[in-house]
């Protein structure tokens, strides 16, 4: 999580929605985080707009309210019924990570099995290991721009550059870095949670 305040409309709109979702179903904070897993002071951040979260409390977050993080994260602009959405250039703004931004694909699409984002990395030095990411998702990386180095738990660190796909189990701690100080990795991100 970041420490800085959000306050872009994605943001406000997303921290609107978590908290319109939550007294909805007539939860309180505690109610929600002890659902999700983590902190109820996180949440009241998250909510208030002090707080930036992180890919894997968002996860949380919807998985704490049994919905895709696509639908957790959907604009309420446009709500489509059908199957079909076409996209045109980036969507919208993105969700700020640990050294990554985000930008959710077909969000309006309801009901599949997986999800899609853009991803860039920027970071070119690892964190320290307690800080990897690990969440309860199947994961697919495409590199599209870039070079893409993937760190995980009891692999040895794969390179990958465009054209370059790498699947992999989500729980397994990994870190996603930019193998080019004066380039961004951008890659195709596709994760379907466990079942």
């Amino acid at each position: 999580m970041t420490d800085r305040p959000r306050t872009t409309a994605p943001h406000r709109e997303l921290a609107e929605r978590i908290r319109a979702w939550r007294e909805a179903r007539g939860w309180n904070q505690q109610d929600l985080a002890s659902r999700a897993g983590f902190a109820r002071s996180t949440l009241s951040k998250i909510e208030n707009g002090q707080l930036s979260p992180t890919f894997e409390i968002l996860l949380k977050v919807a998985q704490g309210f049994g919905c895709t993080l696509s639908e957790l994260v959907r604009s309420d602009a446009v709500r489509l019924s059908g199957r079909l959405v076409v996209e045109r250039g980036t969507p919208g703004a993105p969700l700020d990570s640990t050294g990554a931004r985000l930008w959710p694909l077909g969000a309006e699409l309801r009901g599949r099995p997986f999800q899609a984002m853009l991803v860039e990395f920027s970071e070119t030095a690892p964190p320290p290991l307690a800080e990897w990411n690990r969440h309860e998702t199947d994961d697919m990386l495409h590199v599209l721009s870039g070079q893409l180095v993937l760190q995980t738990e009891g692999y040895a660190p794969l390179s990958l550059d465009p054209g370059d796909t790498v699947h992999f189990d989500g729980t397994m701690p990994h870190s996603c870095l930019s193998g080019r100080a004066e380039q961004p990795c951008r890659c195709l991100y596709v994760f379907a949670a466990k079942t």
